[in-house]
């Protein structure tokens, strides 16, 4: 059965999730997309120089397959392409040589392609190939339309456009109105592709919360509810995530149908996986049952 694919994507430009590629041999990334594997490490016996940065002894450093640094922790501070680089600092490398995620030790005013300048703060930044900056915290003000919340993430497209930030104050677009703390996403030609609302929303007739994706011309296509609904003729309880054809017909849904407890106070929950046709008319469907591996009054049981 098809698993809902919207739900959960747009956070990774707004806030830096953390992207562990371990699994496939890549490297760990604190924002996504991650430096693609395999990646040989080795644990550094003496300082390796990589352009302006220092790697530090006694860490680990890691190499593709043309040998190429992807990824070291800093010996020291640094200056490097006007960043102001901590000492201690996780680095990731593009395969040119240039940084590509790293962490400041003071904060820094940068100037954008649209030559707007946006000011970093002394965290997580992350830049494209060409060094143009994709990603940091705010640490200052930015006279901007919807204004963004300082001291939060804000990401950037390559020409300068605003790809993802938390909003300061209240933003109507495409039919929502998003509150201040929302955090939104805008694809490169400016259009809402998604956000999400920590509390809830309307949607039309529709209360959702959480993360929301829209299709390309601003209907919905992947929500949460924060509160039950009847659409096409189906019932759907609050958190029920559900998707949406660009013509706004349902197209999958997925709720918990049951949970309980077992004997020793182990968590169980059956999720339904349903798809509908146009008319909504569901198609298909699977239950899916979990059980948690252990019962939280159990730890530290004798």
């Amino acid at each position: 059965m098809h698993r809902l694919s919207g739900i959960g994507f747009v956070l990774g430009l707004v806030l830096g999730l953390t992207a562990q590629a371990h699994g496939d041999g890549g490297a760990f990334c604190e924002l996504t997309p991650c430096v693609p594997g395999p990646v040989t490490r080795r644990v550094l016996t003496r300082p390796v120089q990589v352009g302006g940065i220092s790697c530090k002894q006694g860490q680990e450093l890691g190499t593709d397959a043309k040998q190429r640094v992807v990824f070291c922790t800093t010996a020291k501070a640094a200056d490097v392409d006007g960043l102001p680089i901590a000492a201690a600092a996780y680095t990731l490398f593009h395969p040119n040589g240039r940084v590509y995620e790293t962490h400041l030790r003071a904060k820094v005013e940068l100037t954008l392609a649209d030559h707007s300048k946006v000011t970093c703060g002394a965290d997580l930044i992350a830049l494209t190939e060409e060094g143009k900056l994709r990603y940091c915290q705010l640490a200052g003000p930015r006279a901007t339309a919807p204004r963004p919340r300082v001291g939060e993430g804000i990401s950037f497209h390559p020409d300068g456009r605003i790809a993802g930030l938390t909003l300061d104050e209240p933003h109507g677009v495409a039919g929502l109105v998003l509150p201040a703390g929302a955090s939104a996403v805008w694809d490169a030609k400016g259009a809402l592709v998604g956000g999400h609302a920590p509390d809830p929303i309307q949607a039309g007739k529709l209360s959702i919360q959480y993360d929301f994706v829209l299709h390309p011309q601003g209907r919905l296509k992947a929500i949460e509810l924060a509160a039950a609904a009847k659409i096409q003729g189906n019932d759907f309880p609050a958190r029920a995530k559900l998707e949406f054809r660009d013509d706004g017909s349902l197209e999958r849904a997925e709720y918990v149908v049951k949970h309980g407890f077992m004997p020793h106070g182990e968590m169980w929950t059956d999720t339904l996986h349903a798809t509908y046709d146009v008319t909504g008319k569901r198609t298909g469907s699977t239950t899916e049952h979990w059980l948690a591996p252990s019962s939280p009054h159990r730890h530290g049981i004798k």
